[in-house]
């Protein structure tokens, strides 16, 4: 498995002499990763329709209604009616009456109806997440140390018919990234698909970068002229004190500098607008400050398209793409920051959206037999058996007729179907507006 990796941004020109997709990832070198959003086998999915007991009614989420942070589509709607779920998306819960750290009250009977999420083997704790040994012997993921759990009566992804459950003792495990991060004033953590995480921004909602304290030329940090120029300290109020993970800085030159988990902070001077990265990757002494980190198989990539932003790719760079159900949409679905498809209609229609002679145009993304999903990655089984990868809720595939990465031949392609007689459904995998009348559209995916 390979952790999520960091956004290196070409030059504009580097990109339109190449006339191909620039990797938007590179290895990271810091020796203090940020932890994934989600261990393997648990994954992220988007909340459908209705509450349980005491569970406030949610619309399904369609990933248009976030107001974003960063501009030009480079956050995504994040912890936005969105669940930690288990690798079949089956939502999880919390159960109250886990009091005792480590260890599980629901036992017995209670694991009928609401089984235990195990850890796989080999499985390690990091971060928030945890492993408790159950008394069965088995290992169950806990998350800020409650034990985890699955409800027998949600049926669909995303469902939370067991909320409110127990005299309102069970939740679900909504996914909030940010609420247990502590930062100074001025200081905030967003996410950025860019950085294909979450990094922290200044006051001005610039990206901060961490300097690696151990080859920076000063031991106050960047004061050498022309490192000063490119790369401005994170400074800190005059009565500022340690905060979290955060510390503070005496540089020579009289500003208290801010520093996250030892390594100080800076931003990066050419970077205009917030949500901008452009100083990742020029100086390898620093580094984007990111908090948490999304799963990205090895199978796959992001790269920055300079036409479209970032694109889901292959681990080689080849336009992955998604099938839709084509209905209006006011912002359309096939320009950078459009509609990325409703997760939870792409997860219902699963892999039936492309078979027999569609396979011959579109080649699915194989995942390995051993592997585990995890965050926005789910896998999908084939009737042949073969295990193909998903990206939020929708099936992946390449097309033959791109040759080379930046190709995009597979875009915007339409089937239109018309049905011999209004009363005939020729499309079941999903909804339409019209029953006589469908069109299925493939679509290149963006993180």
């Amino acid at each position: 498995m390979r952790k999520v990796r960091s956004i290196v941004l070409a030059s504009v020109a580097a990109v339109f002499a190449a006339g191909l997709s620039q990797p938007a990832a590179a290895a990271s070198s810091s020796k203090d990763e940020a932890p994934l959003a989600t261990p393997l086998g648990i994954t992220l999915q988007a909340l459908a329709g209705g509450g349980g007991r005491g569970g406030a009614e949610s619309k399904p989420e369609n990933h248009t209604g976030a107001v974003p942070f960063f501009p030009a589509n480079q956050t995504r709607s994040g912890g936005r009616g969105t669940t930690y779920a288990d690798a079949q998306g089956r939502t999880l819960y919390t159960y109250d009456k886990d009091m005792v750290k480590g260890v599980s009250a629901c036992v017995d009977d209670c694991t009928k109806t609401w089984p235990p999420a195990l850890a796989a083997s080999g499985a390690k704790a990091f971060g928030l997440w945890s492993i408790i040994l159950r008394a069965d012997g088995s290992k169950q993921w806990a998350f800020k140390d409650k034990p985890l759990y699955t409800f027998v009566k949600d049926t669909t992804t995303g469902e939370r018919k067991g909320d409110g459950a127990g005299e309102r003792q069970w939740h679900y495990a909504k996914f909030e990234p940010t609420a247990n991060v502590e930062t100074p004033y001025g200081m905030s953590v967003e996410e950025s698909v860019l950085a294909n995480g979450y990094v922290l921004a200044d006051s001005r909602r610039m990206t901060i970068y961490a300097g690696d304290v151990a080859t920076v030329r000063t031991p106050s940090g960047c004061a050498m002229s022309a490192c000063s120029q490119s790369w401005k300290p994170v400074a800190a109020a005059l009565l500022a004190n340690p905060t979290g993970d955060f510390t503070l800085i005496a540089r020579s030159d009289g500003v208290k500098q801010w520093a996250y988990k030892g390594r100080p902070l800076y931003t990066f001077g050419g970077d205009q607008i917030p949500g901008d990265v452009n100083g990742q990757g020029v100086d390898k002494n620093y580094e984007l400050a990111m908090v948490i980190q999304y799963f990205i198989p090895r199978e796959a990539d992001v790269r920055v398209d300079i036409a479209r932003g970032p694109i889901v790719t292959t681990a080689k760079g080849m336009t992955l793409y998604r099938r839709d159900t084509s209905f209006h949409q006011s912002n359309g679905h096939g320009l950078p920051g459009s509609t990325p498809g409703n997760q939870n209609v792409g997860r219902a229609m699963g892999t039936k959206t492309c078979e027999g002679a569609c396979l011959k145009t579109w080649r699915p993304l194989v995942a390995s037999a051993a592997v585990l999903p995890s965050g926005y990655w789910d896998i999908f089984t084939r009737a042949d058996g073969a295990r193909q990868w998903a990206y939020k809720g929708f099936a992946l595939y390449t097309n033959v007729s791109d040759k080379r990465p930046g190709d995009k031949i597979g875009n915007d392609v339409y089937d239109v179907l018309i049905a011999e007689s209004p009363d005939q459904n020729i499309y079941e995998h999903g909804p339409v507006n019209n029953p006589s009348m469908a069109a299925m559209f493939w679509s290149y995916v963006e993180p």
